[in-house]
């Protein structure tokens, strides 16, 4: 896809002003914690997507890209931090320039911008992934198994495949609720239509047979056969029910005679009974505390452990492995058995009774109806009260807690108001005084209601029908895509963990040669990740590998997966610290990795360990000191400060202007540590091993003076056997200055003298620490190449072989030659 060229950073996170030339290679930002390496990848981010994920996202709270990427002293204007990033598209050959700053995140200047350069800038944009923390390192090995398949899913842009699977799932099951409420009104409805047919159950011939009978008397043809079309008013000329004038006699009579029945039920001595019993049991269960609160617990947990669909908890939105979560909730729910069982038994003994209800209100209704249509009218006002009592006595028992108004409500159930029985009785009354209608009336009415109840009977098990159809097609098309999806993804996860084992198994071919590991999905969303452990079986990667290996293993699955995404396109990624615990043993194969299997990707490294910047220079993953930048501290006022020789010494001079000799002579202690260990290694200096490698100053510079010497003479050496007479007086010019330098820095006499150590610079009057900066700053010059445009430490080559060839800088400014001419002798 690209490789950055340059990057200017403005007043962007804690960055004032920093340009970095990347030179489209590999690049190492190299300084201790709080430094300032972070906020070059969240600059390189930024630049490429418009965002930051780390300040997005999960854990985020209140920060914003808005408000906290500019620069803290730059908070209120951010249109002033800007990031310019230069990079290179290799496939289009072309070189562009993308300008964002924070105000207008999402409108970043691009030159040019012809539409082959927008396009792979998009797609760079779509893949965030090419920045790859420790924090997500870690999460590809040690996450549960559906938040990992989730990142992987992500990363690899398949996480629509789950999101979709997890959408049909959802539908799939809501529609499956959808059939339970459905069946109940449509036994409501079909006991309407029986009592209308007045016959006891519904069988097409008797339904038949009790529906001819009165169209005969009305002389109508008899009806053959029922079908789903098929009109039991049929040639009858009739208006229907609702604008019929009277009321029909002998069908209403018959509702009411049906919501007697139903009063009757409800109010038996023997259902008196049971629901005395079960209010019973309910008030010792809301005497105990303890079991009311288990119960309301139990009920919670019930609640959302059914409400669980896909990977959100339904109480919190937050994602979840969610047979994990599953466990958790079924593990409390245990911890209430007692009191759930006392709960189940009591709502199986309810159900009844949450029925009768149902058929109570639904019968009320249709007598109510009768109500309003007879002249005059009857005020049903109390019905609707009862009504209204009904359906909140119906939700208190169905929902069980609180308790004490569930009681309430399954004490009230065989009371039956009296003004609400007055109310059905003259109805009943008013309507038993209608004159008896004629046969032919009678039968007219019949067919009517009749067809009407049908009617609703079709309508709802039509409804049911096709909400079943709708249930069955929908599992179906869940399942199938399921499977194939399941597939699908099993096949690209077998590619994965063959590029995974491969990498894993160089960079450990040592101790793990035979190293294997396995990316199972045992279910829909769930990814399981094991590892071999030295033949002993397969393990999840946190059970016995270290947690270097466990770094190892992320870098190389992260790798596998890039690699399996975008194949030749994986040019640029950046690695931030996501080195720091890979174990020392296994730092040379991490970077041999690097170079052998990614030699076309480009690498931005971030690390605060100066052991990792070394082994990536020895090894070649970075080519020089121009390709890392090296910080040393950080200060709000000014941003991350380099190890360079301008920033050090000026800040250095300012401690002694103030007066803070203490703070002066740490500063430059430290900076001597850090540039005679970098003189060392690029001089290739003999420095006595330490196993925590944390070299004081007095362990490197003496020898980088010692090593320094050694190769002057040989150049020196070197040119009197070639007969070059000018480099002869060169070195020989060099090589006294240095000796000068020396002897006024006295370091080859710290160990007999401790009086002009180090450790006693800090108890010096400026006067006299103002000459031990200056002999200092003279002494780490020599080591450097006097070309200002250069200004890096001289070195050796080749690095590692025992008698080097060649000192030089990286300009080539300074040129010394090793070897001498044959036949004459070594110093």
């Amino acid at each position: 896809m690209i490789r950055a060229k340059s990057i200017t950073i403005k007043e962007f996170r804690g960055i004032r002003d920093l340009t970095i030339d990347f030179k489209g290679k590999n690049y190492a930002v190299c300084g201790p914690n709080g430094t300032g390496k972070s906020g070059i990848v969240d600059a390189l981010e930024f630049a490429l997507t418009g965002d930051i994920s780390r300040l997005s996202g999960r854990g985020t709270g209140s920060v914003s890209l808005k408000e906290h990427a500019p620069h803290v002293d730059s908070r209120d204007y951010p249109d002033r931090a800007t990031v310019i990033l230069t990079v290179f598209i290799p496939h289009l050959n072309k070189e562009v320039k993308i300008e964002r700053n924070v105000l207008y995140a999402n409108t970043p200047t691009i030159t040019p911008n012809d539409p082959q350069i927008l396009e792979v800038l998009q797609q760079v944009a779509r893949h965030p992934e090419f920045v790859l923390s420790r924090r997500e390192l870690i999460n590809y090995i040690l996450s549960a198994p559906a938040e990992r398949a989730k990142q992987i899913q992500a990363l690899l842009r398949l996480d629509r495949v789950e999101t979709f699977r997890i959408t049909l799932q959802k539908v799939a099951n809501a529609k499956q609720r959808e059939i339970a409420p459905l069946k109940r009104l449509k036994t409501q409805v079909q006991e309407q239509l029986l009592t209308a047919l007045e016959i006891a159950s519904l069988d097409k011939d008797k339904l038949l047979e009790a529906v001819n009978k009165r169209r005969k008397i009305l002389t109508l043809p008899p009806i053959i056969e029922l079908s789903a079309t098929t009109s039991l008013r049929d040639g009858l000329d009739t208006p229907p029910i609702g604008r019929i004038s009277q009321v029909p006699k002998t069908q209403s009579l018959a509702d009411i005679k049906k919501l007697k029945e139903i009063i009757t039920r409800i109010t038996s001595t023997e259902n008196i009974a049971v629901i005395t019993t079960i209010a019973e049991r309910m008030e010792i269960l809301s005497a105990n505390p303890i079991i009311v609160n288990s119960i309301s617990r139990e009920q919670f947990l019930r609640s959302a452990i059914d409400l669980i669909e896909n990977e959100m908890c339904p109480v919190c939105d937050t994602r979840w492995d969610i047979d994990k979560l599953k466990q958790i909730i079924t593990t409390k729910l245990r911890q209430f058995e007692d009191a759930g069982r006392m709960r189940s038994e009591i709502e199986k003994q309810l159900e009844p009774f949450s029925t009768i209800l149902s058929e109570l209100d639904a019968s009320l209704s249709i007598v109510c109806r009768y109500g309003l249509m007879l002249a005059p009218m009857v005020d049903i006002a109390v019905v609707r009260v009862f009504k209204t009592a009904l359906t909140l006595r119906q939700k208190q028992i169905e929902t069980f807690i609180p308790l004490p108004p569930a009681i309430a409500a399954v004490r009230a159930l065989p009371f039956i108001p009296d003004d609400v029985m007055e109310v059905i009785q003259i109805i009943e009354k008013t309507i038993e005084a209608i004159p008896e209608a004629t046969e032919q009336d009678a039968a007219r009415t019949y067919l009517t209601i009749a067809q009407e109840r049908l009617e609703n009977y079709r309508r709802v098990s039509l409804q049911l029908k096709k909400t079943e159809d709708q249930a069955i097609l929908l599992k179906n098309i869940y399942e199938i895509y399921a499977n194939t999806s399941t597939s699908v993804l099993e096949g690209i996860y077998k590619e994965v963990e063959k590029n995974f084992v491969e990498l894993y198994r160089y960079i450990n071919r040592k101790d793990e040669g035979d190293f294997t590991a396995e990316l199972v999905m045992p279910v829909s969303g769930r990814l399981d990740f094991k590892v071999d452990f030295f033949g002993r079986g397969f393990f999840p990667p946190g059970a016995y590998h270290s947690e270097g290996h466990q770094d190892g293993m992320g870098i190389c699955l992260y790798l596998a997966l890039m690699r399996h995404l975008l194949g030749k396109s994986f040019t640029f990624a950046v690695l931030d610290d996501v080195l720091m615990s890979v174990d020392s043993d296994h730092r040379r194969e991490v970077c041999s990795l690097l170079i052998k299997f990614f030699p076309d990707t480009q690498f931005i490294f971030t690390t605060h360990d100066e052991i990792w910047l070394r082994h990536m220079r020895a090894v070649g993953l970075i080519s020089s000191d121009a390709s890392s930048i090296h910080f040393r501290t950080w200060y709000v006022n000014h941003g991350p400060i380099q190890w360079d020789n301008y920033d050090i010494w000026q800040q250095i001079k300012e401690g002694v202007e103030n007066n803070d000799i203490h703070s002066a002579a740490g500063l430059l202690r430290h900076y001597l540590e850090h540039i005679s260990a970098e003189i060392c290694h690029h001089l290739g200096a003999p420095v006595p091993f330490r196993g925590d490698a944390r070299y004081e100053l007095g362990d490197l510079l003496p020898q980088a003076i010692l090593r320094f010497k050694f190769l002057l003479k040989k150049g020196r050496l070197s040119a009197e056997s070639w007969g070059k007479t000018k480099e002869v007086e060169e070195i020989t010019k060099r090589e006294k200055a240095f000796a000068e330098l020396v002897a006024k820095s006295n370091v080859e006499q710290w160990q007999i003298n401790s009086a002009i150590h180090f450790n006693e610079w800090e108890n010096l009057q400026p006067a006299d620490f103002i000459p031990v900066v200056e002999i200092f700053k003279g002494l780490v010059g020599a080591f450097i190449c006097p070309n200002t445009d250069c200004g890096s430490v001289l070195y050796i080559l080749p690095e590692r072989k025992k008698d080097p060839e060649e000192l030089r800088c990286f300009c080539g400014a300074t040129t010394i030659n090793l070897l001498q001419k044959r036949g004459v002798g070594s110093p």
